[in-house]
């Protein structure tokens, strides 16, 4: 299951109203826009949606209207929260309803082993949505799925705090709800021995890190030489044989192998998952965020249980990731529109005659300039 589209709005009639527009999402996306416009701000939206499905976690006065997609069955799901109250909630795929509820909580749900709808109320703070029952809502467990297998990794800020707590053979990693790349790691290694550890080794060393040695170990107190329970990432370099954990890797190494430990373990395990990834390239190079940018793309292309879902205003990083990814995202006053190839390939094929770069279509703000024309 992916996400096909997208829309959201917060604190209507507000100060406070933002809004980003119904847009088509495609496997992989590359959000581009000007500071403060709301790149980041549209990566922590979906990223909330899955905690909100899980979680009943959703902040005030907010809806959201999206859509995912399994094969050829497409469902839409819509709710709207008004001081962490649910107002509204419905669920159909394609034109049947599967699940509606109003603001007292009341509701109808279909139910597979009865064929029926039935009725339903929950407190007014509960998401109908987040209910788990395989036998009788099947189609809900694979929203929950896609929920479960969601994960949020910000370039922007620090990674490095993550240890792994691995315990045994059988820790829940294997139902594929951790996103600590330690602990997916570990479990990796144990499901395709050398295999995993090879083809990680393998794509740090075609972004530019030559290792030897990646592996997880316990974490040894540097005053006392004592080991803890936390496992952390180590690796070792080829030109100098030094072996480094985590905490003494750059910012970008971490940020890179994070990335790469996650996506390799969901492609060889077969696992759909949506990785959202916001400021991609942060604290790389250019030559490591081109080739990291690359990978991912190539890793995405090739497995279609993963969608990604990058942001950037970087230029290298624009110049060099083609057109048909891209989400342009064009803010007028608290409203976003979002332009793809897909929707607007006249504008963006126009564009290529020009014989300037990617960035430059985003610099010198081509599409509002297009649409003044017109």
């Amino acid at each position: 299951m992916i996400l096909k589209s997208f829309e959201y709005s917060e604190f209507e009639n507000d100060e406070g109203f933002w809004a980003i527009k119904s847009f088509e999402l495609e496997k992989i996306n590359l959000f581009t826009a000007k500071n403060a416009t709301g790149k980041t701000r549209t990566i922590k939206a979906i990223h909330l949606l899955s905690k909100s499905i899980m979680d009943n976690i959703f902040i005030a006065n907010a809806k959201y209207t999206v859509e995912f997609s399994v094969g050829s069955e497409n469902y839409q799901y819509v709710f709207a929260n008004d001081n962490k109250k649910v107002i509204s909630e419905k669920l159909t795929k394609d034109d049947t309803i599967l699940l509606q509820r109003d603001s007292t909580g009341k509701g109808k749900i279909f139910t597979s082993q009865l064929n029926e709808n039935i009725d339903f109320q929950l407190p007014e703070n509960k998401l109908a949505i987040s209910r788990r029952d395989i036998l009788q809502y099947p189609y809900l467990e694979l929203i929950h799925l896609w929920a479960e297998n969601l994960y949020y990794y910000s370039f922007g800020t620090s990674m490095k705090q993550e240890y792994g707590k691995v315990i045994d053979e059988k820790h829940n990693i294997l139902n594929g709800n951790s996103d600590n790349p330690v602990e997916i790691f570990f479990v990796g290694n144990l499901e395709f021995d050398n295999k995993f550890k090879e083809s990680i080794l393998s794509s740090m060393n075609s972004i530019g890190y030559d290792l030897s040695e990646v592996d997880v170990k316990r974490w040894i107190y540097s005053n006392t030489h004592v080991c803890s329970d936390d496992y952390t990432l180590f690796a070792s370099e080829k030109d100098n044989g030094i072996t480094i954990n985590q905490h003494s890797m750059s910012q970008g190494m971490f940020r890179a192998l994070s990335i790469i430990i996650h996506l390799t373990f969901h492609a060889m395990m077969k696992i759909p998952t949506t990785i959202l990834i916001d400021d991609i390239g942060e604290g790389l190079d250019f030559e490591r965020s081109t080739k990291l940018i690359n990978l991912l793309i190539e890793l995405a292309e090739k497995n279609d249980n993963i969608q990604l879902i990058m942001s950037t205003n970087d230029r290298y990083v624009m110049n060099k990731v083609p057109f048909k990814y891209w989400q342009l995202i064009n803010r007028k006053g608290g409203e976003c529109n979002v332009y793809n190839y897909q929707t607007s390939k006249e504008i963006f094929d126009e564009f290529k005659y020009t014989g300037l770069n990617n960035f430059d279509f985003f610099a010198t703000d081509f599409i509002n300039s297009e649409q003044e024309q017109k």
